[in-house]
């Protein structure tokens, strides 16, 4: 109720300082609760997150172009660039859609695996993209998580290099 309050009065596209706000009103609460773990935990094991890792770069280069990402316990960091005639929405519906469907398989299980919503933000500046990149890919040591709980992967040369 709150949560929606506040977006009444605050109407997308936001600005940085706006963006922070929100961040630190509603998000970091619950990142800090999935950084800790908290949840199932299923990527934790490598054969799995090995799933959502191939799932996540099967399109790169033809719908989207992946820059870095980070695959916790209970959630997944990405920073990608859409192709142009790709929806963002379309392209998180194929890797949740796929990934869970393998995941199932792979422990002989059904159901949801992944949240229906996801939390996407516009980079706005090179300096925004960089920031970014940089919190995907240190996110599993500011969680602490000990080695062989996370993967990252990232593009060299960044696609933020490609930006001038």
């Amino acid at each position: 109720m709150e949560q929606e309050t506040w977006r009444t009065r605050h109407p997308e596209p936001w600005s940085e300082a706006v963006e922070a706000e929100y961040r630190r009103l509603f998000s970091e609460r619950l990142h800090d609760w999935l950084d800790a773990g908290l949840g199932s935990g299923l990527l934790r094991d490598p054969n799995l997150s090995q799933i959502v890792l191939d799932s996540l770069l099967h399109f790169d280069g033809s719908r989207f172009r992946m820059d870095a990402l980070a695959i916790m316990p209970t959630h997944v960091h990405v920073l990608f660039q859409l192709v142009p005639d790709h929806k963002l929405e379309d392209v998180v519906h194929s890797w949740k859609s796929y990934s869970a469907k393998r995941l199932n398989e792979k422990l002989r299980s059904t159901g949801a695996v992944w949240m229906k919503d996801y939390w996407d933000r516009m980079i706005r500046s090179p300096e925004h993209g960089w920031k970014t990149r940089e919190y995907v890919l240190t996110n599993p040591a500011r969680a602490r998580l000990p080695e062989g709980h996370f993967r990252i992967w990232q593009r060299t040369p960044p696609l933020l290099a490609e930006i001038r």
